[in-house]
Parts: C-alpha cells; sequence; structure tokens
C-alpha cells in the first residue's frame, strides 16, 4: 500500500507539472479575430510580427472572421463559452456586448495617454453607460465626394461650402442626364444632414430617441426637399435605383457622400474627383463616424492584451497603417508622418474628423436604424411629410425598443 502511494504522488506530482507548463503557455497566448480585408490583414499582419519580433515569450494566434459574419460568430462563441481573446468588432456592437457583461470595461489608467492622443470621435465610440469597452482600430467619416470633371464642364469653381450653396450648384448641374447628388436613404447616411443642424440622436442616458426635435425636423426636410422640390437628387436611394457609388463612378451623379474605404479603387478606375468637408448647416460642418473597435473579453488576459493594442497604436504603426492603406490615422500625433503625396483625399477627412460625431452608442441600435428607415423612405416617397416621418419612427422606438428601459 506504501508503495502504491508512493507511485501515485510520483504521478500526480508528474501530471500537475504538467498542467503547469501548459497553463504557462496560455497565460502567453493571445487568441484574436480579425475580420480585415486582404489589404488591411497584410498591414495588420506586419505589426503583428513586429511585435512577435519584440515580444519572444508571446505567442498570437489569429483567426480571419468575415467582417458579416463577426456578430453572430462571437455570440455563438459566448453561447460555447469560447470568446476569443480579442475581436474586432464593429463599434455598434460594442454597447450590445457591453450589456451582456461580455466584454472587459477598461480603466482610465488602462487607457492612459492613449486618452489625449486618439481621435475623439474614434475613441468614444467604445464609450458607454460611462466606461470604455475597448479600443479603436479603425476609423472613417463620410465626406463629400465629387466629379471634377462635371463641375469645370457647368463652371463651377468649387464645392459647396454651405447647403444653400449645395443646392445653388445642384440647380446648374441636374439637366436630365447628370444629376446632381445621389444618396442612400438609411439613419446612418443621414446623420451628417442631422449633425449639420444640431440634432441629438439619444438623450444622455440612452433611453429616449430624440429626433422629433425642431433641428432634427429641418435637417431631414432639407434631404427630402434635395429629391422632392428641388429635383436635384436622383432618386439613388430607391430599390432598383442606380446606388450612389454606381452612379459616380458612372459620372451620371456629379456628388455623393462617401468614406476613404473608396478611395483606392476611384483612383485606379482612373475617375478626376474631389473630395470636401460635409456642407455646413446651422451647427457648421459635421458629419458621422464609421469604423471598428477592438474588445478583450478574457479578464485574465487584460494586460497582454493591451500590450497588444497599444502597440498596435503606436505612432509608428498608424503612420505605416495610414499611408500604406490611405486610411485616417487613429493617433493625432501620426499625422506629421503621414505621405499626404501620396494620400492628398486624407487632409480633408482628418480634418472633418475634427467636428464628427459619434453615435451614442446604444444595443438597439439595429432595431432602431430599421424603424426609421421604413418611415423616412415614406416621406422620401411622398406618403408622410418629413415631420410626420420622424415623429412617428420616434414614437415607435419610444414605445416598443426603449421604453423598457424608462
Amino acid at each position: 500500500m506504501d508503495r502504491f502511494k508512493i507511485i501515485f504522488t510520483i504521478l500526480l506530482v508528474i501530471l500537475m507539472g504538467s498542467c503547469g507548463r501548459r497553463t504557462g503557455k496560455d497565460e502567453n497566448k493571445l487568441t484574436i479575430w480579425e475580420s480585415y480585408n486582404d489589404e488591411e490583414h497584410e498591414v495588420f499582419m506586419e505589426i503583428v510580427e513586429k511585435f512577435r519580433a519584440q515580444n519572444p515569450g508571446m505567442k498570437i494566434e489569429i483567426q480571419r472572421i468575415p467582417f458579416n459574419g463577426m456578430e453572430h460568430k462571437i455570440l455563438t462563441a459566448l453561447a460555447a463559452k469560447n470568446a476569443p481573446d480579442i475581436a474586432r468588432v464593429d463599434y455598434a456592437f460594442v454597447a450590445k456586448l457591453a450589456d451582456k457583461n461580455a466584454i472587459i470595461p477598461l480603466t482610465m489608467k488602462d487607457i492612459g495617454d492613449l486618452k489625449d492622443k486618439l481621435m475623439e470621435a474614434a475613441l468614444y465610440s467604445n464609450y458607454y453607460k460611462g466606461k470604455f469597452y475597448g479600443l479603436p482600430d479603425q476609423t472613417t467619416c463620410i465626406v463629400l465626394f465629387y466629379n471634377k470633371d462635371i463641375f469645370r464642364k457647368k463652371g463651377i469653381k468649387h464645392p459647396p461650402r454651405t447647403w444653400d450653396e449645395f443646392i445653388d450648384i445642384g440647380k446648374k448641374i441636374t439637366d436630365g442626364s447628370v444629376y446632381a447628388f445621389g444618396m442612400h436613404n438609411s439613419l446612418w447616411w443621414t446623420f451628417p444632414f442631422f449633425n449639420t443642424f444640431g440634432a441629438e440622436f439619444l438623450s444622455e442616458d440612452g433611453t429616449r430617441c430624440l429626433l422629433d426635435s425642431p433641428e432634427a425636423i429641418k435637417a431631414f426636410s432639407l434631404k427630402v426637399d434635395l429629391y422632392r422640390k428641388y429635383k436635384v437628387e436622383a432618386g439613388a436611394w430607391m430599390a432598383g435605383a442606380m446606388n450612389p457609388d454606381l452612379g459616380f463612378r458612372n459620372g451620371k451623379y456629379a456628388m455623393i457622400f462617401n468614406g476613404p474605404w473608396s478611395i483606392k479603387s476611384l483612383k485606379e478606375q482612373g475617375l478626376n474627383f474631389g473630395v470636401a468637408l460635409i456642407p455646413a448647416g446651422p451647427r457648421g460642418s459635421s458629419t458621422t463616424v464609421g469604423g471598428t473597435n477592438m474588445v478583450i473579453f478574457n479578464k485574465d488576459k487584460k494586460e497582454l492584451a493591451l500590450k497588444f493594442l497599444k502597440f498596435l497604436l503606436s505612432a509608428e504603426n498608424q503612420a505605416m497603417w495610414s499611408n500604406e492603406l490611405g486610411q485616417i490615422p487613429l493617433r493625432k500625433d501620426a499625422i506629421p508622418y503621414l505621405d499626404t503625396l501620396k494620400n492628398p483625399y486624407l487632409k480633408i477627412f482628418i480634418e472633418q474628423m475634427k467636428t464628427a460625431v459619434p453615435r451614442p452608442p446604444t444595443p438597439y441600435y439595429t432595431d432602431i436604424e430599421l424603424t426609421f428607415n421604413a418611415e423616412m423612405e415614406a416621406a422620401l416617397n411622398g406618403q408622410k411629410t418629413p415631420a410626420q416621418a420622424l415623429k412617428d419612427a420616434t414614437r415607435k422606438v419610444n414605445e416598443k425598443i426603449l421604453g423598457g428601459l424608462r
């Protein structure tokens, strides 16, 4: 019996030692799910390899997930209790994850000097109920794209700086074969109108939608008037119509709202285009912010995750990211290192980001947008006034979607 106890003890020690070594390896391993396109993935992996070289004791495991499938993949993983350490998510998804207590909040100590060095709108896209729940890895905003050849042909010397100029230029351009503007219907693409008029989306606590305000109604009335009253918009928002991007590429729409994701392909096409700030309204020029954030699921890996994310967000890596991909840098101190000869359009995007307004994070954004999209389309079709459409949408959101929060 004593002999059996000795053998059992030896085996137990060996087994515990083995488990300890395996745990040690896991403690220095980060699993990251990312959803970049091929060009972005290539640059991201350059940064990952640099991090690996500087941190030989750490193991980084990368898994690529299709962007449109990331939300489903994460929710499935959470149900199975096998979420990654870090995942790249659309910033509209951050609040939903935070509401489920699925991701780790960050303290101001965690964020450190990034609070002052990151683009404010990008950083605050992670802010929900008084806490930060991630760090941005990519940011975008909408600006005005215009066709320089059409402008020159019509004798127009510069893009519109105000909405009044936009309407005047629109009337000069629209001639039956070319429309001045092609626009989307959805709520996200309508925020530049709302923001330039100073309209608020949600109350500070996220329990009430405020898009039935006088400012919101004036802003949306302008959007509807571009199509119905001034007839300078092509109806590009309608099902079956030539969408804004295609119409712009084909020279049928002189102006569209768009983001930095289209710059490379437009340049490759050889289109003679420029970019400008969103036309100013009563509150000046403003826009909406898009982008993605890196969120942390594993509290035991928070320090390792932050080490990697801060490396990703270094000024050097942000300058490389921007110069290689033509995208907006997240760090303000990376701006002096940008190759603006290679990417002259970046100046406008960076300027526009200074007045960009992120959507207030809400777990219910998708449902809210779908409600507004249907009502806004009714106004564009002439079935409702702009005021009635916004009031009906706001009432439905407050009663059916946000009602339980109050």
